[in-house]
């Protein structure tokens, strides 16, 4: 009986044995496949994060192309009143200094005037006064 009660005992170990194990490989092929699943999700999302990446990389160099235009438009935009200002107060001077009496010679050289501009003035400004 001693016998019997030993072996039943060892062949309860083996059985427990095998059930361990096979629990353990169960278990492994279950985390496994989680690490994988995970795996694959994270590879999805980072190749998203990529592409969005990737897509607001080349608008926000677009948006900077289209910002330094707007830039340049708007220096050139500013300089033009400004050469106009400074064009329309020349020939305001000028117009002054033919009310004085100021030759064309006078305007090129104090106004910076082009000849045949200081010329009409001094000309449009004798049929005025006739």
């Amino acid at each position: 009986m001693l016998l019997l009660s030993s072996l039943s005992m060892v062949h309860w170990l083996v059985i427990s044995n095998v059930m361990l194990l096979i629990a353990t490989i169960v278990g492994f092929v279950l985390v496994k496949r989680k690490y994988e699943s995970d795996q694959k999700v994270w590879k999805q999302q980072t190749d998203k994060l990529r592409h969005d990446f990737e897509a607001m990389n080349k608008s926000t160099f677009g948006m900077g192309r289209c910002v330094k235009k707007l830039e340049q438009r708007l220096v050139e935009s500013e300089r033009k009143p400004a050469l106009a200002t400074s064009d329309e107060a020349l020939y305001q001077q000028a117009q002054r200094l033919v009310g004085m009496g100021a030759s064309a010679d006078d305007l090129v050289s104090s106004c910076g005037v082009a000849r045949a501009e200081a010329e009409l003035l001094v000309s449009m400004n004798r049929q005025v006064a006739h």
